[in-house]
């Protein structure tokens, strides 16, 4: 009899890795794409590899991002992507697979304590409600993008602390208690939105185990502990927290009237619900003006209350007699509620990551209404009839099939960013983020092509005037999108050479938000092109005073001034530069175009040689080496030809 079961549960195993990677092996063919620059090798810790895991639990996991974003404390999720770069140097294949591992553990871990919490049930109920809560569409977002590992960890880890917490109430073992709390604690520093589980504790000790309502507190303590112990980190060693939210991100932050955040969230509730029962569509973002902002007085808010409010007292009426239908609905509503917006804002108003969690009170619902709808599922009843498990296992299937097919496709829109963007644009037709994100990865796309040694002006041209149109949307949507003004200015100025136009949306930027540096920086250099160089140094200036460390204002200021004769002011500017970044080659550049201008050639070439040797653009190479052939130095000519071949043969980012 054992080894039937320990057979049985080998086959289980088997099923849902074959499942997992039946569904997700098609996502170790994806790159990086959307927010996964937060781990790829770009990131400054992880490139360190094995080394750079202590700074990586000193820092904040965002920081020094536009407007200066600096939020999030995940160093267990973020050491792993170090670890892989020690190896791998950064692999995106290698990191889709342990993203699919990691996925299929977490099922697996679940599958064990499902097992555990529905004992007293046929074991085929814990196994099709893992099965299900694997094939989940809603859950293409968490494993096919590479920055949501924190998501997949968070949740294994709460299922082991949760788990070990109960072996604890089985077997009163202090050790359990132990690994409750660190597993959990390492939970939290995985992605500390994983406190929203705080309240499944309590309530998995009352209606799976026996103890009593003192035991119960007394073990809630241990776990909010651990809450305690990851919050210490931001007290003693972390830099300061910057989250602050812009209006295309969430409204609801710029128009907070009360009945507005309780209409919208009860709408988004609803939504939300919608995407479990029909996931589809699917998209990456949401946010303005893609998610309706209003009050109560809205049909939906109406109904959604009426909804959540009927699965409240369902909860409550099987309470006392623990009824799993009254777990599966109370796990659901306390780790939804956060995202609601109604007690905290969430970026994106809302976010399908943020279902990955709640979506297994869904699940266990979803699979008891089928075993009770085939006439299985009633407490002591091992056994379930052949008749009775055709049924379910046909129903099963039926789900199976459509969430399968959906979360397949899906997989491969996660490609890269670029056909992120454009798969789900057509869902997102009235969000200014989408609009705004699309447009700048098709001109990532266009500028690569232009840094190619031949002419490619016609053939990225359509590319350059699509994204141009999807700017042009994301303002008509949103006249203060600020960054989508800049761009469209940087388009103009550098590709179409059409700097009065340039200059407008520049201004429109500014007016906006009169801090942007990457718009006054950009507005400075547009000017320059159109003779005014006293607004530009203005400009500069202006740069220079919002952040004193930055470099290229601080450059192109120099040199405006080197032009207006202003010698020793140049000179000193360029010193503050090789003082705030000593390997920064611009400097050295700026010196050797002095000094070749005042026809000292001996010391401009010097200065050309150490920009090379600080890794300058390839065209300082190209120079010293026809320089040199022509003055007879054929060693030294070669040695810089084969600079430029080297830099020719680099792979273009």
């Amino acid at each position: 009899m054992a080894n039937n079961i320990k057979k049985r549960n080998w086959l289980f195993y088997a099923i849902l890795f074959i499942i997992t990677f039946a569904l997700y092996g098609n996502t170790m063919f994806n790159d990086y794409s959307l927010d996964d620059h937060h781990i790829s090798p770009d990131d400054a810790f992880i490139q360190q590899g094995i080394n750079g895991i202590p700074e990586i639990f000193t820092n904040l996991y965002s920081t020094g991002e536009e407007n200066n974003l600096s939020y999030g404390y995940r160093p267990v999720m973020s050491m792993t992507y170090a670890i892989e770069y020690e190896f791998t140097k950064g692999d995106p294949m290698v990191s889709h697979l342990i993203n699919v591992l990691f996925y299929f553990l977490s099922g697996l871990f679940l599958f064990k304590l499902l097992r555990r919490l529905l004992n007293n049930y046929t074991v085929y109920l814990p196994f099709f409600i893992t099965l299900l809560f694997i094939a989940h569409p809603i859950h293409t977002e968490v494993v096919a993008s590479l920055k949501n590992r924190d998501e997949i960890m968070a949740f294994g880890f709460f299922v082991l602390s949760l788990h070990s917490m109960i072996r604890y109430a089985d077997l009163r073992r202090n050790i359990h208690i132990f690994w409750g709390v660190l597993f959990y604690l390492l939970a939290l520093m995985s992605k500390v939105s994983v406190i929203t589980t705080l309240l499944v504790f309590p309530l998995a000790f009352y209606f799976f185990t026996e103890l009593k309502p003192r035991k119960i507190l007394y073990l809630s303590l241990f776990i909010i502990l651990a809450v305690v112990l990851s919050r210490v980190a931001y007290l003693l060693w972390l830099p300061d927290l910057n989250r602050s939210y812009q209006y295309i991100e969430n409204p609801l932050v710029y128009e907070g009237e009360f009945w507005t955040i309780l209409g919208t969230g009860f709408y988004v509730l609803l939504y939300y619900l919608r995407l479990l029962i029909f996931p589809h569509p699917l998209v990456y973002y949401y946010g303005y003006d893609t998610v309706p902002i209003m009050g109560m007085d809205n049909i939906w808010p109406v109904l959604s209350l009426l909804i959540h409010g009927g699965l409240f007292a369902v909860a409550v009426w099987k309470f006392k007699s623990r009824h799993i239908l009254s777990f599966a609905i109370l796990y659901y509503l306390t780790t939804i509620a956060a995202y609601s917006n109604i007690l905290k804002f969430v970026p994106g108003i809302i976010g399908e990551r943020f279902l990955f969690i709640p979506s297994l009170g869904f699940v266990i619902a979803l699979v008891y209404g089928i075993f009770r709808l085939f006439g299985a599922g009633k407490e002591q009843e091992v056994p379930v009839s052949r008749f009775s498990l055709a049924g379910i296992l046909v129903a099963i299937i039926l789900i199976l099939i459509p969430y399968s097919v959906k979360t397949y496709s899906r997989n491969k829109a996660w490609r890269t960013s670029y056909t992120l963007y454009k798969t789900d644009i057509r869902h997102l037709g009235n969000s200014v983020k989408a609009h705004d994100l699309l447009a700048d990865e098709l001109m990532k796309r266009v500028y690569r092509e232009l840094s190619k040694p031949v002419d490619v002006t016609k053939f990225v041209r359509p590319s350059v005037e699509k994204a141009m149109r999807h700017w042009e949307k994301a303002v008509e949507i949103y006249p203060g999108h600020y960054s989508s003004w800049t761009n469209m200015g940087i388009v103009h100025a550098r590709v179409f050479k059409a700097y009065e136009k340039a200059a407008r949306d520049y201004r429109k930027a500014i007016r906006i938000k009169p801090d942007h540096g990457k718009a006054l920086f950009n507005y400075g250099v547009t000017l320059e092109q159109l003779g005014k160089t006293d607004s530009a140094i203005l400009l500069y200036e202006k740069c220079i005073e919002l952040d004193p460390d930055i470099i290229n204002p601080r450059s192109r200021l120099a040199n405006a001034l080197f032009l207006k004769g202003y010698f020793q002011k140049a000179i000193r500017l360029n010193e503050e530069i090789m003082e705030l970044d000593p390997d920064e080659p611009l400097p050295y550049l700026n010196f050797g175009n002095y000094y070749m201008s005042m026809g000292d050639t001996l010391k401009g070439i010097r200065f050309y040689e150490q920009a090379v040797e600080l890794d300058a653009p390839m065209q300082v190479s190209m120079f010293l080496s026809k320089f040199f052939r022509e003055r007879g130095n054929e060693s030294k000519a070669e040695f810089y030809r084969k600079k430029v071949t080297k830099e020719a043969g680099r792979p273009q980012k």
